[in-house]
């Protein structure tokens, strides 16, 4: 099967493309950067662009010809300084669509999978299903929201086979160093003194080994709509820390700060992921320790 992936040199697409060709695909990756693939640059095909430059690369994706699409790439993700910012939007959604519309007026159909974001449902106290009402709380969620309405329009419309998946929270190696994980780990690992907020969120995580064989099971199976991809599990913020600072063996001091929290609505995010597990037979996810110790084993 041919794979396109936009943004395939991120945290999350590096690693689906990693296994993409594990399994023998033959994977496009259109992304500016290729850090995180370097040690298999020379397993796939990539271009050095991105998805706003069309007249440099939509006449090789059409000799590509893919079968399938995953939209990765998105300016700004979900770091807390770009949340907010209007470029959410400005930066992404008219490239998208303009993307969506040149893919269209190929000979062939090519499906399209697009990522999205557990902040397009914004505040809930209880384990996210598929079936809850979106109501994102920031910028980021809406301008995902937005453009997964417009895809999911554009492609029945079109005729296009179309699915959405929203990570939750995914954690493990390659991942934006200044996230809170990698962040706690690099400081322990160096027996630093740690201060955060209170830390008293409710959170989802998933090892990112597990998040791309999910997505590649959704490509696998051709399964179409919107789906979770997430553990499906709760752990208290504060656990994970402690997991960290178990592991690590660490001199560390841990300082829980109030006066630093950000206001945010978001006190629990937790998802189910009940939908796909109806369709992958064995879901079998790496437990929190062996995930972390895994994680800490990359950055030490």
């Amino acid at each position: 099967m041919n794979i396109l992936i936009t943004g395939g040199n991120g945290f999350l697409g590096s690693s689906v493309v990693k296994k993409l060709i594990k399994e023998n695909h033959n994977v496009l990756v259109l992304s500016k950067k290729n850090n995180n693939i370097k040690s298999i640059i020379n397993n796939c095909k990539f271009l050095p662009y991105y998805i706003d430059e069309p007249e440099n690369y939509i006449k090789d994706i059409q000799l590509f010809s893919p079968d399938v699409i995953l939209l990765f790439g998105w300016w700004g993700s979900n770091n807390r300084k770009d949340v907010n910012n209007m470029n959410q939007y400005y930066k992404n959604i008219p490239s998208h669509i303009k993307f969506l519309e040149l893919i269209n007026k190929f000979s062939y159909k090519t499906k399209i999978i697009g990522v999205g974001s557990f902040a397009e449902y914004g505040s809930y106290e209880i384990p996210i299903t598929e079936e809850c009402v979106e109501k994102p709380n920031n910028l980021y969620g809406l301008s995902k929201l937005t453009f997964k309405k417009y895809s999911e329009m554009f492609c029945n419309q079109n005729n296009i086979k179309w699915a959405w998946i929203r990570p939750c929270f995914i954690y493990g190696p390659n991942d934006v160093k200044t996230r809170l994980i990698p962040t706690v780990i690099g400081k322990c690992l160096k027996n630093e003194n740690v201060e955060l907020d209170e830390c008293n969120k409710i959170i989802d995580y998933l090892y990112i080994d597990n998040f791309a064989d999910i997505v590649y099971e959704i490509i696998h199976l051709n399964l179409c709509g919107v789906y979770n991809v997430c553990s499906g599990n709760k752990y208290p913020l504060r656990s994970i820390i402690d997991l960290i600072v178990k592991l690590t063996n660490t001199n560390s001091k841990i300082v829980y700060n109030k006066n630093i929290n950000v206001q945010e609505n978001n006190n629990v995010i937790c998802g189910d992921n009940e939908k796909i597990k109806k369709y992958i037979n064995d879901l079998s996810l790496l437990c929190i320790e062996d995930g972390m110790e895994k994680t800490i084993k990359f950055y030490d």
